[in-house]
Parts: C-alpha cells; structure tokens; sequence
C-alpha cells in the first residue's frame, strides 16, 4: 500500500464508497489496519475532506433534512432519520429533527383512548388521565369532562348531541 497522502487519500475514497455509515474513529481505524499507522497519528482532515468531496458531510445531511421537512412540517421523525441515513450516512437523532422543522410547524400528536374502570372511553391528548390538559395558546379549543355510568350507546348519543350531529 501506498503510505503518501494520496494513497491515503485514495482508501478512505473507496472505503467511504462501500460504507457510507462509517464514523471518523472506524475509518482511522481502517487505515491504521491497512497501513499498519497508528489511528491516533492520522488526520481526520483528510477523512473530513473526503466527505465533503463524496456528498456525505453533516452540513449537507442537515441541509437536506431542512428542505425535507420544509416541503413536509409533520413528516415523522423516523422517516427523515432513515432518508437521511441512507442517502448520506450521518446518524441524525429525534432531537436533531425537532429543531429542524421550520418555525410554527406544528405536530399533529396521537390521540390516544383511556379507560378505567367504570368511566367511559376518554380521549386524553398530551396529559394525564383525571387532569383536564393545560389551556391552549389559540384560544379557541375548549375542554369538557363527563364522568358517566350507562350503557356505551347512551353516552355516545349524549355526546353526539352536544356535538350538535
């Protein structure tokens, strides 16, 4: 193997090429194994050049993301943390897409069903069950809770009618 800074040049190139996911520390490592160096001695310049150069840096991973979640708000995190894996190698965590999105996005948060026992099936969004949820900032939303006893058909015709349908 060729010990100049091309021949170098030229494994990270191809060992890049094959793995894109590889870390700064596996590819030292890579080139000490194949140029028997000592990983510690070798630059991570040149890594981080190569990179750059292949399309696979951080910077343009986080870019990418940006214009994802531009075109797409409420694109869910696990989809643009395995887009971006895929195309450019760079492990990106929940938190990374959190303070991507664009400002004023918002969430759409799951629903999801509480039931205990004797009350009826209530939709609990983002609190705990028996607490009404904090008030929103839009002004408009209004919260109600009704603890009932009777049959299942009964309630949801009750609160049908206060539906207005």
């Amino acid at each position: 193997m060729d010990k100049t800074a091309a021949g170098i040049r030229t494994f990270v190139t191809d060992t890049l090429k094959k793995n894109k996911a590889l870390t700064e520390r596996e590819v030292k490592a890579a080139i000490g194994k194949a140029f028997k160096l000592n990983p510690k001695t070798i630059s991570a310049g040149v890594i981080r050049d190569v990179r750059k150069r292949l399309g696979i840096d951080r910077p343009g991973a986080i870019a990418y993301a940006k214009a994802l979640l531009k075109k797409n708000p409420v694109l869910e995190a696990k989809k643009v943390i395995e887009s971006v894996g895929g195309r450019f190698g760079i492990r990106l965590g929940p938190p990374d897409v959190s303070r991507l999105r664009p400002a004023g996005s918002k969430r759409q948060r799951a629903v999801r069903t509480v039931r205990a026992a004797g009350k009826p099936a209530a939709s609990v969004k983002r609190g705990r069950p028996g607490r009404p949820p904090k008030a929103s900032r839009s002004g408009g939303a209004i919260s109600v809770t009704y603890q009932g006893s009777g049959r299942p058909e009964d309630l949801a015709a009750f609160f049908r009618g206060l539906a207005g349908q």
